[in-house]
């Protein structure tokens, strides 16, 4: 995000300011999904915007399941859905998601197959009459958990911190680089 001819990577987090060798850097991740995508979606949640909040909620999603499952998207998204999000951790909601949800926003800026994003449902995920219906605001609290176990694995793993590392490096180069030139 570009803010006054600043580039930051995370909010008040400037590209100029990161060390990607830095012990900080797993807090400066944290920062960036926090307060690009989990704040946010938060925010569109309770303020009734419920499928705003789902979009952002399946980027940030995608993007973990990226970083920590590597490349495959179907199967690394899944995979994340299943093993970090509680809720989607039995029967084939998972895969559902991906198929209907992530598939549907990212391809057909829809949801495929009847599917929502709602806050009136008391769960994160609910299948009713075979729709699969998804509170973007319990989604998030469980994104949360999901991306707290993230950050202790970088804190605690310098293979996943490699990891993390050189995927910045690839995915963000133009920005570092523009970040110096400033």
């Amino acid at each position: 995000m570009k803010i006054d001819d600043l580039l930051y990577f995370a909010p008040g987090v400037r590209f100029d300011q990161v060390d990607l060798n830095s012990p900080k850097l797993p807090e400066w991740f944290r920062r960036r999904v926090e307060g690009f995508y989990v704040r946010p979606a938060k925010e569109c949640a309770h303020n009734g915007h419920a499928f705003a909040a789902g979009v952002l909620l399946v980027s940030c999603i995608d993007a973990l399941s990226r970083l920590r499952f590597g490349p495959g998207v179907g199967e690394r998204f899944v995979r994340f859905v299943r093993e970090e999000l509680k809720s989607f951790a039995y029967g084939n909601h998972a895969e559902r998601f991906y198929q209907d949800f992530r598939n549907g926003l990212v391809h057909e800026a829809r949801i495929k197959e009847g599917g929502q994003f709602s806050l009136e449902v008391g769960t994160t995920v609910q299948e009713s009459d075979g729709l699969i219906l998804v509170n973007p605001d319990m989604l998030a609290g469980e994104l949360e958990s999901a991306l707290e176990s993230y950050i202790n694995l970088l804190q605690t793993d310098p293979k996943e911190v490699r990891k993390l590392v050189e995927s910045l490096k690839r995915d963000l180069a133009k920005d570092f680089q523009f970040a110096e030139r400033i």
